[in-house]
C-alpha cells in the first residue's frame, strides 16, 4: 500500500471510533430532544467528514489497484453503491432533525435515530470486513 492507502486506512479506522463516540453520546438524550440538538450537530459533522473520505477519487484509486480482480471489484461496487445509499438516508434523517425546524419530529427521533445508527453500525462492520482488508492487500503490493 502506498503512503496514501495507509493513511485511508487510519483515516477509516479513526472515522469508525469517531461515529461511535457520537453515537454512544447522543444515546442519553434519545427521549430529550432538547438535549441532543448540541450532539446531533456534532454528529452531522463528524458523518460529513468520514463521508468526504470516500469520494470518486477514493473508490477509483481502489477499482484501479483490483481491475483484474473480479470478487474485488464486485466489492468496491458494492461499497460505493451501498454509501450512495447512506448518503441518502443521512439527508433524510438530518432533514427531520436538523435542530433548524421546531420540535415536530421530536416524537420521532428515537425510532428514527435507532434506524439510523444501525445502517451506520452495519456499514462499518461491512468497512472492516470487506475494504480493510482491500487496502491492507493495496499496501502488501
Amino acid at each position: 500500500m502506498d503512503l496514501r492507502s495507509a493513511q485511508a486506512l487510519q483515516s477509516l479506522r479513526l472515522g469508525h471510533q469517531s461515529i461511535a463516540d457520537s453515537i454512544d453520546s447522543l444515546r442519553p438524550f434519545l427521549r430529550s430532544y432538547l438535549h441532543a440538538k448540541p450532539h446531533l450537530r456534532e454528529f452531522h459533522q463528524r458523518l460529513l467528514t468520514f463521508f468526504s473520505r470516500q469520494d470518486d477519487i477514493f473508490f477509483g484509486a481502489l477499482y484501479q489497484s483490483f481491475q483484474d480482480d473480479r470478487n474485488a471489484t464486485k466489492i468496491i461496487d458494492f461499497l460505493a453503491h451501498d454509501l450512495k445509499d447512506l448518503k441518502i438516508q443521512f439527508l433524510i434523517f438530518f432533514e427531520k432533525h436538523s435542530g433548524e425546524v421546531l420540535d415536530q419530529n421530536a416524537a420521532t427521533f428515537p425510532k428514527d435515530f435507532s434506524d439510523f445508527c444501525a445502517l451506520l453500525i452495519a456499514r462499518i462492520k461491512i468497512e472492516e470486513e470487506r475494504l480493510f482488508p482491500l487496502l491492507e492487500k493495496m499496501e502488501s503490493r
